[in-house]
């Protein structure tokens, strides 16, 4: 790839940080100026296009340390700032016990302090969470503008390693990076000036991480710790093509084999085969719509495709020993959730998304709703995703149980809105909205959730 000129709307500082809204002031923009940053000015932008590499001036990278210091003090600078992330990211363990990986993600974070050893683009991603993070629990805005400095910094170098893919040594630094990118505009990327911006820096990092992922055959990633980020990163990826409503290569035969050749699957990993063809189905459901002649043939081929997903959730039900179809979690009451709970929480909102997709898909294609068996309503997956929302959006769940909240409480939240047509709020939105209410991580959440509010899946079309 290389970068051939283009016309420039805005300068280079909000172009690499995806911000829409630069005023293009001169000599710096209005946006860098009231957030501290160095605005890089209005040179034509360079647009990618496949074609011979060729080899590109080195970038200048972000020092992890304060000016002049030894390496004793970066490595106090990086380890207080590192702590200060995984302390806000999951406050009951700084690594994921492995009990936990086989029932949801975030293993793939365990190995970042070793991995940041060993690659500086790690290095001051860490950083830029870490920054971020003092920043906001101590209300510091030179921490947060630090964070922020090495945040742009850090899409500088992924810019001049996709301009220059030869000269990389390491593409699962680049996929984990790339992750990194999209998990910081989930935590922090809320911006009152432009309500959508964080949507869309969510939205493109995902829909980069994937292309990296997928440049990759599926047996880079049978052993180690590229099986485990990849295991991992399926279900953050597949919301984000929920959200386009676009079929991936995730739902391809070989990327839902080959990956597991030498490792049997998680009950994670049984649960999310059937999660990653929901993006495929809301597609052919737009298809079918746009298609009005072809209408009956795959309207037939989609209800038939959503009760072979339901027979999947059924036997994956079955496989972890629970009957119920709307099966209810015990929370407890009064103490803070263990990690536990938490991960149980996840997995089954994964599982009730699932069923409000389903089951609203096959609402919306039936001409007699009154055939659909009583387990066939989505309501009650809404409701027990709003009974999970509290768990996963309490302090003791930190970062982590906020990032995993965020998609099953926007399914829930888009059916109910549609379902109650504007009218009062149903009993399970005010649930979900009152957990927005009392935690920070719940603001998050309900930030991160309006922002995305336009390009959300609508159930069932």
């Amino acid at each position: 790839m290389v970068g051939v000129p283009g016309r420039a709307k805005s300068c280079g500082t909000c172009r690499i940080r995806k911000k829409g809204g630069c005023d293009m002031a001169k000599p710096a923009c209005g946006q860098c100026v009231d957030r501290g940053l160095k605005c890089d000015g209005y040179q034509r932008q360079a647009i990618f296009i496949n074609t011979t590499a060729r080899p590109v001036a080195p970038q200048t990278r972000l020092v992890p340390a304060p000016e002049g210091s030894g390496s004793l003090a970066r490595s106090a600078y990086e380890e207080k700032y590192f702590g200060a992330f995984f302390e806000a990211y999951l406050p009951q363990s700084r690594q994921l016990p492995l009990r936990i990986m086989s029932y949801t993600g975030g293993g793939w974070t365990n190995a970042l302090p070793q991995l940041s050893r060993a690659s500086p683009t790690v290095r001051n991603m860490l950083l830029a969470f870490g920054l971020t993070t003092a920043g906001h629990v101590c209300n510091r805005a030179e921490e947060r503008r630090e964070g922020l400095r090495y945040y742009t910094g850090s899409l500088r170098d992924m810019s001049a390693a996709v301009a220059a893919p030869n000269r990389v040594s390491d593409p699962m630094a680049l996929c984990l990076v790339a992750r990194l990118y999209s998990l910081y505009e989930v935590i922090f990327g809320h911006d009152e000036q432009d309500e959508l911006s964080q949507a869309r820096s969510w939205r493109k990092h995902i829909h980069g991480e994937l292309a990296l992922v997928t440049a990759q055959p599926p047996e880079a990633y049978t052993s180690g710790y590229p099986h485990l980020f990849f295991v991992d990163g399926r279900y953050h990826l597949t919301t984000g093509a929920i959200v386009a409503r676009k079929k991936t290569a995730l739902s391809s035969p070989e990327w839902k084999t080959i990956p597991w050749r030498c490792i049997p699957k998680t009950p994670k990993d049984l649960l999310l085969d059937t999660f990653v063809e929901m993006p495929g189905l809301l597609q052919d459901v737009d298809e079918m719509r746009a298609d009005p002649p072809g209408h009956p043939t795959l309207r037939h081929e989609l209800v038939r495709r959503c009760w072979r997903y339901e027979s999947e959730l059924s036997a994956w039900r079955a496989r972890a020993g629970i009957a119920d179809p709307a099966y209810r979690l015990e929370l407890g009451v009064g103490s803070p959730p263990a990690l536990d709970l938490v991960a149980a929480s996840h997995i089954l909102c994964v599982y009730w998304s699932m069923c409000i997709i389903v089951y609203s898909t096959l609402h919306s294609l039936s001409a007699d709703k009154t055939t659909l068996p009583e387990r066939a309503n989505p309501r009650v997956y809404c409701r027990r995703i709003a009974e999970a929302v509290p768990v996963l959006l309490h302090p003791r769940s930190g970062a982590y149980g906020m990032h995993l909240a965020n998609f099953p409480a926007a399914i829930a939240l888009v059916y109910l809105n549609a379902a109650d047509g504007g009218g009062v709020a149903s009993e399970e939105r005010g649930i979900i909205l009152r957990a927005f209410e009392r935690s920070v991580a719940g603001k998050t959440a309900g930030h991160f959730i309006a922002s995305a509010q336009r390009a959300q899946p609508r159930p069932g079309g």
